[in-house]
């Protein structure tokens, strides 16, 4: 991994860990969170460094994970190993390891990630919906899909803040916070929302900033649980990907989630997360999300170039994630967008249109293939959160 820039910012709602690894020196923000200032325009919700939090010890972590979100076929047929195996995790007074055990065949695939074009069987089980070319093949507005863990009460509960949860993934000891819905209903599947800090930051930054202020807007319509995970040492890499499997399928079979309706976002190098999972998880996420992320200095496994929903933003002032790396034609936000684009089957602006005045400018992609858009969106600001940023997150999100 190349060099990375740790930039803190302090704007109206507290203290936020910009991150984003950069040749360019000096950071993009200055020490407030307006424009003037040199920050992103507006507040800037990100995450925080608190004093952390205690890690649980109840229950004993095993070896699981995820055996599989079916495989790709183009006949329907059957889809591999299916569903999600283990029981889940053991509760001890609000602290809670998740357990993902190594056990039989689970629930055999109730939550229907599918084949390519059909029906798929799941494991042992009758599987779930149709796959339709992955999540973002469902029309928009399409009925919920329900994860194992509906019809019967959750046995996870929301983190107390600064108590973290833990789950074992990739042999370590992972902590995360999880917030269900209030009140929560055993028998409605919910949007599944995990948000991701900046460099140096954690999860309980991200919750206790209510999600970069999605969760204000989510509680009045009771309809997301909210998880936010933190980074090995503060950074994110390739051990997190597997940990967003091991955190979803658990999530899935304790609580209802709508699996057709999982999202994934983050600011600076948190952006650079969810653009590593939408570049690798387009089965399983349904949109991604990346507030002034960038394509370098973060470990991405293989891509597999497979579309999936996307939204983007980028300060033009930003020279810590800018929207072009110096000279590069290779780096910089602006080959995140044309790199979505391209896979969704988009025409891709030439030149794509930048701010150059107002607040922000956004460019939806035409073209793009159904149920997956792609938006560009470009703001006068530096390296922080674009003007409005919950409500025009919220507003992506809830168009699914």
């Amino acid at each position: 991994m190349t060099s990375h820039r740790l930039l803190v910012h302090v704007g109206a709602l507290g203290l936020i860990i910009g991150a984003c690894a950069g040749d360019n020196p000096g950071g993009g923000s200055g020490s407030g969170g307006t424009v003037g200032a040199g920050g992103g325009a507006g507040s800037q919700p990100g995450g925080m460094t608190g004093t952390g939090g205690v890690t649980g010890t109840g229950g004993v972590a095993g070896t699981g994970g995820v055996t599989g979100r079916g495989g790709a076929t183009t006949t329907g047929g059957a889809v591999g190993s299916g569903g999600q195996s283990g029981t889940g995790g053991v509760i001890d007074a609000g602290v809670q390891t998740d357990a993902m055990s190594t056990g039989g065949a689970g629930s055999g695939g109730a939550t229907g990630r599918g084949g390519q074009g059909g029906a798929s069987t799941g494991g042992a089980g009758t599987g779930g919906s149709a796959g339709a070319g992955g999540v973002g093949g469902y029309p928009l507005k399409n009925p919920p899909v329900p994860s194992a863990g509906c019809g019967r009460p959750a046995t996870i509960t929301s983190s107390v803040y600064p108590q973290y949860r833990t789950i074992m993934s990739s042999g370590d000891s992972r902590q995360y916070v999880i917030n269900l819905p209030v009140p929560y209903d055993m028998n409605k599947p919910y949007r599944f929302i995990m948000g991701s800090h900046g460099s140096g930051g954690e999860g309980n930054d991200i919750q206790r900033e209510k999600y970069y202020g999605l969760q204000n807007i989510a509680e009045a319509a009771s309809s997301v649980i909210f998880v936010s995970a933190s980074g090995l040492n503060g950074v994110w890499g390739l051990k997190d990907v597997p940990l967003f499997d091991d955190i979803l399928a658990f999530v899935e079979q304790n609580a209802c989630v709508d699996t057709s309706r999982v999202f994934v976002l983050g600011f600076s190098f948190g952006g650079m997360y969810s653009y590593s999972l939408s570049m690798t998880r387009q089965k399983t996420i349904r949109a991604g999300i990346g507030m002034s992320p960038a394509n370098y200095a973060i470990q991405i496994p293989p891509k597999t170039h497979e579309p999936i929903a996307w939204m983007q933003s980028t300060g033009m002032s930003d020279t810590t994630c800018p929207w072009v790396q110096g000279n590069s034609t290779t780096n910089g936000a602006k080959y995140i967008a044309i790199e979505h684009g391209t896979d969704n089957g988009c025409t891709v602006p030439n030149p794509i249109p930048t701010w150059t005045s107002g607040n922000m400018l956004c460019d939806d992609f035409a073209g793009c293939r159904p149920g997956y858009p792609v938006k560009v969106c470009t703001f006068n600001g530096g390296h922080g959160l674009p003007p409005g940023s919950a409500n025009w997150m919220w507003a992506f999100i809830t168009q699914f």
